[in-house]
Formats: C-alpha cells, sequence, structure tokens
C-alpha cells in the first residue's frame, strides 16, 4: 500500500496540515531522520507558495521527491510525487473542511487518471482518527490504512 503523501507532509509539516496563523514568510528548511536510517530534508518557500520533501537513503541517494503546491494560506493544495531519477509518479490534490484541515486527498496519475482517495477522520478532539483508502473505482480499502486518536 502506497503511503499517502499528506502523511509525510504532516510528519514533517505541521502547520501546513492545519490552518496556520503566523506570518512568518521566510524560507525554512527542516531535515528529519528516520528510525530505518533514511532521512527527509523540506524545504518550503512561503513567498512562493512551494515546498519540496526530498527521501534519501542510509547511503544519502535520494529514494523519493514531493513538490507541494500550497495556497494562499501556505497550506497544501497539491502535490506531485517524483521517482528518484525526476520523473512524476503521481500527483495529489487535498480538500479541506471547515476546520481548515485536510478531508480528502486524491491521488491520479499524470494523465488525470485516478489512481485512489484517501479519507481523512477526525476525533472530536480534532486530533487524527482515521484514514479510509479507496481504490481507482471508489471501493474502500478495509485494513490499508487506519489510525485512531492514540496514533493505533
Amino acid at each position: 500500500m502506497r503511503i499517502p503523501p499528506l502523511l509525510l507532509a504532516a510528519a514533517l509539516l505541521p502547520g501546513l496540515c492545519a490552518a496556520q496563523d503566523d506570518a512568518d514568510n521566510s524560507i525554512h528548511a527542516v531535515t528529519v531522520l528516520h528510525e530505518d536510517g533514511t532521512k527527509t530534508v523540506t524545504v518550503t518557500d512561503p513567498v512562493k507558495h512551494t515546498s519540496e520533501a526530498s527521501t534519501y537513503d542510509g547511503g544519502d541517494k535520494l529514494t523519493q521527491k514531493i513538490v507541494y503546491t500550497l495556497d494562499d494560506n501556505n497550506q497544501l493544495a497539491s502535490g506531485i510525487v517524483y521517482t528518484p531519477d525526476n520523473r512524476p509518479l503521481y500527483k495529489s490534490v487535498y480538500k479541506r473542511d471547515a476546520m481548515g484541515r485536510v478531508s480528502e486527498e486524491d491521488d491520479s496519475k499524470m494523465d488525470d487518471t485516478p489512481i485512489g482517495r484517501f479519507v481523512y477522520e477526525y476525533a472530536p478532539s480534532g486530533k487524527l482518527h482515521r484514514i479510509r483508502a479507496y481504490d481507482s473505482q471508489g471501493n474502500e480499502i478495509h485494513g490499508a490504512a487506519h489510525r485512531d486518536e492514540q496514533g493505533h
């Protein structure tokens, strides 16, 4: 099962996945070292409304890049996932709920052929409760992506 680009973004860019008030327009770079020895370097440019997350293996070889377009509030609007040799693999478009949280991610091939969809459900506390995964025909993929309020 492919990991939704939003899950990577949520781990690296928490302010981009929820409404934010700060008006800091400086470029931000964040490096996250993962338990498996990989790392992700994310560079966000609020002025250009872009963010780029590059993931590297333990030998510093690029394994994936995601280029996000940010909306006027510098929140995720869309993203393109690239292969290590910089070929576009697929794209994602994000929809938001009334609280400004991402409520849906629609993934498609570069020719707009649907790949799948993720629906994000939130607990009354506002924390992510569950992610429902759907295939390209709209059928739910049971057990594919689930997370409760405790992160299980």
